[in-house]
């Protein structure tokens, strides 16, 4: 058996039914603290099993979200493939889907059907815009999400128009949000005895990021804007002699040691921290501006954390997944693909109980665990009659 043992979630049994980022993603992220995660796949496998980006006909993509699970094939058209499924959901302590809504029953995975078997079941079902939201676009890919938040029309140059993330953000946030949703259900569950139906919406979760925002636009003040720089703070990013670097020295007392470490300590007190996001501000950032263009950004961030202020050099891609490698980090953990392929992908920062296990590393090939885990739950002539369609 190839189950993994060890962690907070170890005898928790977790049957996923998902494809893209956001549903795989909340199974990985149970199946890292030691959830036994049982991925059911259509024949051929779910959609973003070859998706790009690959390396060497690999899917990096696929292997970003779906390490430590074990794979069942299930033609869920077929009625002995659903009584399989039925009875696998019997077993288990949790049912994750990001499925359409109304996909799930019509596939015999609904979850009034699931829980009237096992009322025990914690059915967590991930939409765009929630169950029955006749008014939402038909899909709701992260980009959508990103677009009818709000979200989008803060981010970017003051001059330009709405920015999207260059990453996947609604997805994300929504498994770590099914994630808490699922914890805190299982929690409720060990006193009432009962399980839960969480229906998850990716605008929801995306939203609830907006703060103040939301207030001051129900009051009739949208905010508006402002590139890199922080709204109503000495906050932003500096370009440097070999690149950038944030910096945001808050408060009178961070603007004094600011202003002392850029060689010129009157200037704090010619125009006071409280000024400076004013009508100064502008003057006084082409004053910062032109001290850091002749330091590397090496220099000016050694420079600022000396002095106590809040800063960081803006780093690539690259830079950063170094960073990430370094030994006085190390938050990045090889998998291993279907096909023998290893890639390095992003450590849950939440501290992973067996970390170093092979079998927490390796992504599952399509189909790989089906006999192992179906003969778990299923008798020989049940087995027989699935492997003679």
């Amino acid at each position: 058996m190839t189950r993994i043992a060890g962690g907070p979630l170890e005898g928790i049994r977790v049957i996923e039914l998902t494809h893209a980022i956001a549903g795989p993603h909340t199974g990985q992220m149970l199946a890292d603290h030691g959830a036994d995660v049982i991925k059911v796949e259509p024949p051929g496998g779910e959609l973003a099993r070859f998706a790009y980006p690959s390396i060497d006909d690999e899917s990096v993509y696929f292997a970003s979200h779906n390490r430590g699970k074990r794979s069942v094939e299930l033609d869920l058209k077929s009625e002995v493939a659903r009584t399989a499924l039925r009875r696998l959901a019997e077993t288990a302590d949790v049912l994750v889907t990001n499925y359409a809504d109304g996909v799930p029953a019509r596939l015999g995975f609904g979850h009034v059907e699931l829980r009237e078997a096992n009322p025990r079941l914690v059915y967590a079902h991930i939409t765009g815009f929630g169950v029955n939201a006749d008014w939402a676009p038909p899909r709701a890919f992260d980009g959508v999400i990103q677009a009818m938040s709000g979200i989008a029309d803060l981010t970017g140059p003051a001059e330009g128009g709405p920015t999207f993330t260059g990453l996947f953000p609604a997805d994300h946030l929504a498994a770590n949000q099914t994630v808490i949703a699922i914890l805190m259900a299982l929690h409720e569950r060990q006193r009432t005895g009962r399980g839960a139906f969480l229906p998850i919406s990716m605008l929801d979760t995306y939203q609830s990021i907006l703060g103040h925002e939301v207030g001051m636009a129900r009051e009739g003040v949208p905010m508006r804007r402002h590139g890199n720089s922080i709204p109503g703070s000495f906050g932003d990013v500096f370009e440097t002699a070999d690149g950038a670097a944030f910096i945001s020295p808050i408060a009178q007392p961070a603007w004094e040691r600011f202003w002392e470490a850029l060689g010129r300590p009157s200037r704090a007190f010619e125009i006071s921290y409280e000024e400076s996001v004013g009508e100064p501000y502008e003057a006084l950032h082409a004053e910062v501006s032109a001290w850091t263009r002749a330091r590397t950004t090496e220099e000016v961030t050694k420079t600022m954390s000396a002095a106590g202020i809040p800063n960081g050099p803006v780093l690539t891609v690259t830079e950063a997944a170094d960073h990430m490698a370094s030994p006085d980090r190390r938050r990045l953990m090889r998998v291993r693909a279907p096909g023998g392929r290893e890639f390095d992908v992003a450590m849950s920062p939440i501290p992973v109980a067996r970390a170093e296990d092979a079998l927490a590393r390796a992504v599952p090939a399509i189909g790989e665990h089906t006999r192992e885990v179906l003969a778990e739950v299923l008798g020989p002539e049940e087995l027989a009659a699935l492997d003679g369609e």
